[in-house]
């Protein structure tokens, strides 16, 4: 067994033995306080270019239809245990998905998650999270025909302090390490750790504004051919929530960051942040709009890339049994000195900007016959356009139904996120 399955099991006995110890010192009556959803899926779906390719290109199969289907079918375990002001929670999910043409992308995913979701009084709270997730790297995000598993591992921590009635102090911080093996780099890893901290002005109900200031530490590990020196990075800004009215909701952070590498190789700053307004129109419908900016590291090229992504979407929730979700998203993707080109037949970088621009509008319908059975089927279209990136064109519809068979115990309360 290798030292990552090591890890999780060490990890998931950790957590069992802390569910163990809360339950055997609580009194029987406190039983009553542990809820649960146990559920199991099957998925169809129908993608008309299943790698994201641009016309003309072939794949390694053979010939140039890009189209296939898959079936996929999982299960998941989601539960909490409520003990005063404290949430014990864990969620455990797995998904098989089994290609009908490619069968070369068969494979498995996972997430595991476990926190403490934790109050002091009226003064301190916080989170204590634990993530491990193994997924299918996507091709819409990827230029490639091969199969390439990600495993991430995320540890994240968040304290909050009440400390007059009007001002409130918070402190997030993270550590996460992404294992991407890919060809001429089966060891390829990126490590993370970042704090963040705020200041937040609390006196008007349902308003909060503040400052927040933040650095993160990333380094790059078996970067094959690339050169990926360490990184960090500074950010400061504002942020602010608006929930005054319960018609509307309105959370957001404005600031500034700064990525330097140590060499001085894909340095990119710029304003980065998160806008999101939701409104409720009538009882049955209600709108979203989220705007994003943010810095992000693109493990493919050890490198880094800004991603400004708008977001709007429409709810109507016809009956109690159906509702309808109307989405359309929009990705401005900026890759400095990724920008490639093809010399004798081999790709190789220019040093120009690479920039991508994605669409995806979508429409899901969920319908729930019985509170045991879910059906939801769904339709999206995709398409890239992009600026020097070879066979970085594309287009695909994506059609497909998912039915979940549901049973619990008790409702799932909500959980503080991890972020605000």
């Amino acid at each position: 067994m290798n030292n990552r399955l090591c890890g999780l099991a060490t990890c998931a006995r950790g957590w069992r033995y802390l569910w163990v110890a809360a339950l055997l010192t609580s009194p029987l009556p406190a039983f009553a306080q542990l809820v649960m959803t146990a559920a199991g899926n099957a998925q169809y779906e129908y993608n008309t270019n299943v790698f994201d390719l641009q016309k003309g290109f072939a794949t390694p199969f053979g010939g140039k239809d890009f189209a296939d289907s898959y079936v996929a079918y999982g299960g998941k375990l989601d539960a909490s245990y409520l003990w005063s002001q404290q949430q014990l929670y864990a969620t455990v999910l797995g998904t098989e998905y089994r290609y009908d043409r490619f069968t070369e992308l068969d494979h498995s995913e996972y997430n595991f998650d476990a926190g403490w979701d934790w109050k002091v009084g009226r003064v301190w709270d916080g989170v204590l999270d634990v993530n491990h997730i193994r997924s299918m790297v996507s091709f819409y995000n990827l230029i490639g025909t091969s199969l390439v598993i990600q495993t991430e591992q995320r540890e994240t921590g968040r304290a909050g302090l009440q400390f007059t009635p009007d001002w409130r102090a918070e402190l997030t911080g993270y550590t996460r390490t992404v294992d991407q093996p890919q060809v001429g780099a089966p060891d390829l890893r990126l490590a993370e750790s970042s704090g963040t901290g705020a200041i937040k002005y609390t006196g008007t109900a349902g308003v909060t504004a503040g400052l927040t200031a933040g650095y993160l530490r990333g380094s790059f590990r078996d970067t094959g051919t690339f050169v990926a020196p360490s990184y960090h990075q500074t950010t400061g800004g504002l942020t602010a929530t608006d929930e005054v009215t319960g018609l509307s909701t309105f959370r957001g952070n404005v600031g500034y960051s700064r990525r330097t590498s140590d060499n001085g190789v894909n340095n990119v700053s710029g304003v980065t942040g998160e806008l999101d307004y939701k409104r409720a129109l009538t009882g049955k419908t209600t709108v979203e709009l989220d705007l994003t900016r943010q810095i992000n590291a693109y493990i493919t090229n050890d490198a880094s890339e800004i991603d400004s992504v708008a977001t709007l979407s429409a709810t109507w929730q016809a009956t109690y049994k159906i509702g309808v979700v109307l989405g359309y998203s929009f990705t401005y993707r900026q890759l400095p000195g990724q920008g490639n080109e093809v010399v004798d037949g081999v790709f190789v970088l220019d040093g120009g900007e690479q920039t991508q621009r994605l669409h995806m509008p979508s429409l899901a319908v969920t319908y729930v016959p019985v509170p045991w059975l879910t059906l939801k089927p769904y339709y999206h279209y995709q398409t890239r356009s992009s600026q020097n990136l070879v066979g970085g064109n594309f287009d695909a519809s994506v059609v497909g139904i998912q039915f979940t068979l549901q049973w619990d115990r008790g409702v799932i309360p909500p959980r503080t996120p991890l972020y605000y």
